[in-house]
């Protein structure tokens, strides 16, 4: 038996959900695998490669270069999804995940061997449904040579390779492919709402909502991102922790409404009058401050004023050891509310007071990680973890760090950078139930969101609902908490409660996700309020615009009669989803009268 050592372009294919496939008809699976199989051997025999194995449902290919892998690749997703789009059963499509790495290979008789295979078929394990990934090495020799745009996707640490696998990925968006993230469970949300903050862009007004449209009882206020002082920039983490940590604390109280920390971080690098502020924030009371840290020391300067009159109310400086800053966070707290006259009983105290962890090491760490995860990036994700696990290592019993990893875990399974969203989801509950179990459940209505989340993708609304309400008790200003609960209510049915929520939601931050202003505009929908479901769409910055809220947009648009409008919209649906299919848009919809109305509206605007 003769054998050789040799580099070459390896492409590995498997089919998505090939168990599932077979149990629901197997004579049916064999023949569209069998005519999927011509299609990869007839690519790549065009590009100079061949099939060196294709057992069970996986496909290894050779090819002379990376370049020829990756467009012999791309050609055969495409055909795939041409295929796939003739199919009126959803169930009945097939999908192929491919990976392609540039390797050493050892050649046995024609079949290949080696870490060059083994790498290829772990990068298929981590492609979209329907997508392209890459490797490192293969990266490196496309790069700037094809048409196509490639999104890092950060470092993974996949099975039997001693190394973590840098991975790449081709974008079949701009192909005309749709591709998509490993699937939950088939009752899983198509949005799940409030998750995470996406994107960063700038705050903008909200002209209907005023001072007194709040609560008569409560006091609204901003936060603003405290300023580093310290001598190091790379403390501004800590800053920017102790302003969210401040803005939780105060949201705590039923009698204050205070304003998101996404939103107030749109004032950390644009200069704004306090009068501009109140009036694109809709709040009286603005709170300022600054940190330095030095010699061990640290100094928190911390001013409230009445935006509405332009005045200073009240000011202070906090000088002591860098060990009592959560000594110090509470007095702060306590300050204000007391300036502001707020009556509040021992119970609201007692909340307001956060259980700090045994190490002040812990709490940066943590702060680090919150900062890590607020952008959607798989490398960031992954470096969030190992601070949390750091963080849990010197202080085992610090909730906030449990409530954290939960977090963690749980982006993981919802952007598919894990091999099993399933077990991630599970992590992300068990890490949950730990920050809930050390402190006082009332005390971390962060857990309890997380908690509501994943209720929310495995498709228990009614657990989901509860956990979102609860979050509410702990925190009344909690906007993630009040998306969520929009969501819920929007999927079971119940628009006008599903409204109030969503308006919340964006009341206390107008930067809202795009998923959470979906709920919005569609419960406005539902609801036959077409103008205000146009609007919120309007209100969403173009480039964050999803292909759900053009949908929205679109039936909204042909249910007023704008049919150059509505087909405006439209296009912009079938330019982001070539495959966009109107019967499934709104499957997660409980009721069957609104999702006939989806259906229609989306119909008249030419879907």
């Amino acid at each position: 038996m003769s054998s050789q050592r040799r580099l070459s372009a390896i492409l590995a294919a498997d089919v998505v959900g090939y168990s599932r496939h077979m149990q629901r008809d197997a004579q049916a699976t064999v023949r569209a695998l069998n005519e999927r199989r011509a299609i990869f051997a007839e690519r790549a025999a065009a590009r100079g490669g061949r099939i060196v194995n294709a057992p069970g449902d996986s496909i290894l290919a050779e090819f002379p270069s990376v370049i020829d892998a990756v467009e012999s690749a791309v050609e055969i997703q495409k055909e795939i999804a041409a295929r796939n789009a003739a199919i009126a059963n959803a169930e009945e499509r097939m999908q192929f995940r491919i990976g392609i790495n540039l390797g050493d290979v050892i050649v046995e008789d024609g079949a290949l061997y080696g870490d060059g295979v083994n790498i290829a078929a772990r990068l298929e394990s981590l492609a979209d449904y329907g997508g392209i990934a890459l490797s490192a090495s293969a990266y490196d020799q496309v790069r700037d040579k094809l048409a196509y745009r490639i999104v890092d996707r950060g470092t993974e640490q996949v099975k039997n390779i001693a190394r973590p696998v840098r991975v790449y990925a081709v974008d079949m968006s701009e192909i005309g492919v749709k591709a998509r993230r490993k699937a939950f469970p088939r009752r899983a949300l198509l949005w799940v709402a409030g998750v995470v903050v996406v994107g960063a862009a700038a705050a903008f007004a909200l002209p209907w909502f005023t001072e007194r449209q709040a609560p008569q009882q409560a006091a609204t206020i901003a936060v603003l991102p405290f300023a580093n002082h310290s001598a190091d920039p790379k403390r501004e983490f800590f800053s920017d922790g102790l302003t969210e940590d401040i803005i939780n604390a105060l949201g705590r109280f039923s009698a204050i409404r205070v304003i998101a920390y996404n939103t107030v971080q749109a004032y950390k690098m644009r200069v704004a009058a306090p009068e501009q502020i109140m009036r694109e924030l809709g709040v009286r009371y603005l709170v300022l401050g600054s940190v330095r840290e030095a010699s061990g020391t640290l100094r928190i300067n911390v001013e409230l004023s009445d935006a509405a009159k332009g005045t200073l109310l009240w000011s202070e400086r906090y000088d002591g050891p860098g060990r009592e800053v959560f000594t110090m966070q509470d007095r702060i707290v306590g300050d204000i509310v007391g300036t502001l006259a707020v009556k509040l009983n021992a119970i609201e105290q007692q909340r307001a007071a956060m259980k700090p962890p045994e190490s002040l090491e812990a709490y940066e760490l943590v702060l680090r990680a919150r900062e890590l995860m607020r952008g959607v990036e798989r490398a960031a994700n992954r470096e969030a973890r190992a601070l949390i696990a750091q963080a849990i290592k010197l202080s085992p019993n610090y909730a906030e760090a449990h409530a954290a990893n939960a977090f963690a875990e749980f982006q993981r399974a919802v952007f598919g950078w894990v091999e099993d969203p399933a077990e991630a989801l599970r992590r992300s509950e068990e890490a949950a139930r730990r920050a809930l179990a050390i402190d006082d459940p009332g005390a971390n209505a962060r857990a309890r969101g997380i908690l509501g989340n994943i209720h929310t993708v495995t498709g228990d609304y009614e657990a989901a609902l509860a956990d979102a309400e609860r979050a509410l008790q702990l925190n009344g200003s909690d906007a993630v908490a009040h998306a969520l609960r929009g969501g819920i209510l929007l999927w079971t049915g119940k628009i006008e409660e599903s409204i109030t929520a969503s308006e919340a939601a964006r009341r206390f931050d107008p930067r809202a996700s795009p998923e959470g202003m979906f709920n919005l505009a569609l419960a406005y929908y539902l609801a036959g309020r077409y103008r205000d479901a146009v609007q919120t769409v309007v209100a969403v910055e173009p480039q964050a615009r999803t292909v759900f809220l053009h949908a929205v947009h679109a039936a909204a648009l042909a249910q007023l009669g704008d049919a150059e409008g509505a087909r405006r919209a439209a296009d912009e649906v079938r330019r982001g989803s070539p495959f966009f299919e109107v019967n499934n848009f709104g499957q997660r919809l409980l009721n069957p009268a609104h999702r006939e109305k989806t259906v229609e509206g989306l119909v008249k605007a030419g879907l």
